[in-house]
Parts: C-alpha cells; sequence; structure tokens
C-alpha cells in the first residue's frame, strides 16, 4: 500500500459529494450506477498504476457486470486536446485534475521535474483572472496574497500555486484553510476566508513529510505515477 493513500473519512466524505453531484445532474440514474461512478472517478488520479487492476478489481466487485461511462465535459474536453498537443501532456491527467479540484479545493500535484505538474496545472484551470506562483519560504507572502483574491469581487477561479515541498512546520497552519473551515487564522487574530472560487494548489515532488491529516485534507493527482517524463509527441 503507498504512502499516500488515503481512505479516511474525508476520503469518503467526498465520494459522497460526487456521487450527490451526479445524482443532482442525472437524476434517473440508479444509485448504484451513480456510487460506482464516483468511487472510480475521484479514486483512480491518485492510485499508482501497478495498483489500478487492483482496484478496478474491488469496484467490480462491489458493482458486478457494472461499467458506467465517465461524467465528461465536451468543451473542456476539446480545450485540454488542443493543449496536449502543444506541451505534450497526457490528457486524461489535465481532466483529472480539473475533476478533483470540483470536489476539493485543496490539490497536491505530486511528481518530479519534467513530469509536467505546472502545465497540467494551467490548462486544467482554464482562463484565469489571477495565478499567483508562490515560493512557499516567504513568510506572509501567503496570508496577503490570500487577503488579496478573497477581496477580489469577481466569480472568475482564483488559484494560489504554491511551488515546492511542504514542511510539517508550516504545513500544519493551513490545516484550517484546507479542511471545511476554509479560513486562515492569523496571530493578530485577523481570520481570511477561502471564498468558493479559490483553490490551493501544491506543486510538490513528494508526501514524505507530510502527516497522515494533511494528507486527508487535499485531493491528490500524481501525473508521474501514470504516465512517467513525457518525450516526443503528446498523447491523448
Amino acid at each position: 500500500m503507498q504512502d499516500h493513500y488515503d481512505w479516511g473519512l474525508r476520503a469518503i466524505k467526498s465520494v459522497l459529494v460526487v456521487a450527490g453531484s451526479l445524482k443532482r445532474d442525472d437524476p434517473e440514474r440508479p444509485e448504484d450506477q451513480v456510487l460506482m461512478r464516483s468511487l472510480r472517478d475521484f479514486n483512480i488520479p491518485k492510485i499508482v498504476t501497478d495498483d489500478v487492476p487492483v482496484f478496478m478489481g474491488l469496484i467490480g466487485d462491489l458493482f458486478p457486470a457494472l461499467d458506467v461511462p465517465r461524467k465528461r465535459d465536451l468543451n473542456f474536453e476539446s480545450f485540454v486536446r488542443q493543449a496536449v498537443l502543444d506541451l505534450r501532456l497526457v490528457f486524461s491527467q489535465v481532466v483529472q485534475l480539473e475533476e478533483l479540484l470540483t470536489v476539493r479545493h485543496s490539490v497536491f500535484v505530486v511528481g518530479n521535474a519534467g513530469t509536467g505538474k505546472s502545465q497540467k496545472t494551467v490548462r486544467a484551470g482554464g482562463n484565469f483572472s489571477v495565478h499567483k506562483h508562490i515560493p512557499v519560504t516567504l513568510p506572509g507572502l501567503f496570508s496577503s496574497i490570500m487577503r488579496e483574491l478573497a477581496n477580489i469581487a469577481h466569480d472568475g477561479p482564483k488559484w494560489m500555486v504554491l511551488d515546492g515541498d511542504i514542511d510539517p512546520m508550516w504545513i500544519e497552519s493551513l490545516n484550517t484553510v484546507m479542511d471545511d473551515n476554509k479560513v486562515l487564522t492569523l496571530a493578530s487574530n485577523e481570520r481570511i476566508p477561502l471564498n468558493p472560487t479559490m483553490r490551493l494548489v501544491f506543486e510538490i515532488s513528494h508526501l514524505r513529510t507530510a502527516t497522515p491529516a494533511t494528507v486527508s485534507r487535499a485531493g491528490e493527482s500524481w501525473p508521474e505515477l501514470h504516465t512517467g517524463i513525457l518525450h516526443g509527441p503528446g498523447r491523448i
């Protein structure tokens, strides 16, 4: 079992959120199909390639002879297909990141240099109104940028992309931002909310120093586990 796998209560809640969204969009679809699709589509991005047959076998045991197609956004997929040709990315990874960000407001994009983390993040976001790339070591910078984004009135996406490996010394202070409270509390007792249009994206190379409490608070996308470093023409 991989260290980054999380099957706790937050993961269960996220699956139920996905299932609820799918059911509202398609109320006539049977509940077993809704639950099967939410379990599969939410968890696949964090499953190591070698473990995918095992995971799909478990899904098959729970839902025998059931194969439900993915929910698709054809306009978004058309945009991504052109982007992956230009940037040599893998189509499924960009789509999976976009799907994760509809459920989790914090996401770890994990992989070594050259695996397309930054390009995938930008393409999944589409058109940004504000896109901050933050070195995670500067004190006070995160809170000032979060305050700035929280005060922007429009409804467009607002992402904070933190580039650099996480450390327990500072990531623990973001626990209340990453969980359902969605609030950053400063030493001055100022509280900065993470509004519904804001997202935290962590571009990191590993989760070795992350505690289980931190891992459970965010979605995970591991492009390198599925694709490796890409060379040559892009694949779709």
